[in-house]
C-alpha cells in the first residue's frame, strides 16, 4: 500500500531545509562507506562490488556471464542507437549535443551545473538536448524510450572508469541524496543503507542484496529484456519501504544518484549488466 502523498511531500520538505550545520565532505562520505564494507565483506574484492547481487551468489554470477550480451539480444542497445542518431528537423541528433558524439562521457554523469544550482543526470542532459532542438521530450521513467537511449550512450564509455566530481557548490546537493539514501521512513522503518549498507551481502526473500558501492556504475540494466534505470530501481524499493516514491527527474532522486554513482568512484562503468527477473529478486 502506498503512503499518502503528503507524507511524501512532508518529508521531501524536511530533507530540503532540516540539514545539519556542518556537511559532510563527499570524499570522507566515499573513504566511510568503503571501510564499512570491506570490514564487513573483506572476502569481497572491490572490483566486484559492480556486479550486485551477483557477487555473493555463485548460480547469479553465472547466469551474469550467460547473460553477457543481453542488452544486445534484447533490442535494446539497436533501439538506444537509433533513437541517438536519429536526425531531428533541424538536422541535428542527440549525438551531436555531446562531446566526441558521446564516447566516454557516461562516467562523468550526474554532474552539478553551477549555472542551473541544480545536479543534471545523463536522462536530463539529453531532454535538455531535445527542448533545445525543439523535439519531444522523452519520459525519465520510460525504459523503452528513454532506457534504451542511455543504455546505449553507456555501451559507449563501458569499463570507463567511474569519475564524478563533487565541487564546493554542489556539497549540500550531495549530502541531500546521502541523507535521503540512510533516512529511515515509510511503513517498514527502512533506509535504502539498511539494506546495501548494513545488509550488503545479506539474503532478503532469497536473495543477496547488492552493496551501494557499485550501484552506479551500473545504472542501467537490463532485466527481463528491458532497461531499467537506476532511479527506476529506487522508486520500486520506496514502494516496498511503504513511501510514495519521488518522481523520476526530481531533484530528490538526482541527488540520491549523484551521491551513489559517486560512491563508485574508480570502479569500472558496466553498460546495461543482465539482472534476474524482480519476481526472482530480493
Amino acid at each position: 500500500m502506498r503512503c499518502p502523498d503528503r507524507i511524501l511531500a512532508a518529508f521531501a520538505l524536511a530533507l530540503l531545509t532540516c540539514a545539519g550545520p556542518v556537511l559532510a565532505a563527499a570524499d570522507a562520505v566515499r573513504a566511510e562507506a568503503a571501510a564499512k564494507l570491506k570490514s564487513d565483506l573483506p572476502s569481497l574484492a572491490p572490483a566486484d562490488y559492480v556486479l550486485g547481487s551477483a557477487a555473493f551468489d555463485a548460480e547469479l554470477r553465472s547466469q551474469l556471464a550467460e547473460n553477457a550480451n543481453a542488452a544486445t539480444t534484447s533490442g535494446v542497445l539497436e533501439a538506444g542507437r537509433a533513437a541517438w542518431t536519429r536526425k531531428f528537423k533541424n538536422g541535428r541528433t542527440l549525438a551531436s549535443c555531446f562531446p566526441n558524439g558521446g564516447r566516454r562521457i557516461a562516467g562523468a554523469y550526474p554532474q552539478y551545473d553551477a549555472r542551473l544550482k541544480r545536479v543534471v543526470t545523463l536522462e536530463t542532459a539529453i531532454n535538455q538536448c531535445l527542448k533545445t532542438n525543439a523535439e519531444p521530450l522523452l519520459d525519465i521513467d520510460d525504459g523503452k524510450s528513454m532506457g534504451a537511449v542511455t543504455a546505449y550512450v553507456r555501451s559507449l564509455s563501458q569499463n570507463q572508469k567511474v569519475a564524478v566530481r563533487v565541487p564546493a557548490a554542489a556539497e549540500a546537493a550531495f549530502d541531500q541524496g546521502r541523507r535521503l539514501y540512510t533516512t529511515r521512513m515509510g511503513q517498514q522503518n527502512w533506509a535504502c543503507a539498511s539494506c546495501h549498507v548494513q545488509g550488503a551481502g545479506k539474503r532478503y526473500a532469497g536473495q543477496p542484496l547488492s552493496p551501494a558501492i557499485g550501484q552506479g556504475a551500473s545504472s542501467v540494466v537490463i532485466r527481463g529484456g528491458q532497461a531499467v534505470t537506476l532511479q527506476a530501481r529506487v522508486r520500486e524499493c520506496l514502494e516496498r519501504m511503504g513511501v510514495a516514491p519521488f518522481a523520476a527527474g526530481s531533484d530528490e532522486l538526482n541527488n540520491l544518484e549523484y551521491y551513489l554513482t559517486y560512491l563508485s568512484n574508480g570502479l569500472a562503468l558496466q553498460a546495461s549488466p543482465w539482472r534476474a527477473p524482480r519476481a526472482t529478486r530480493g
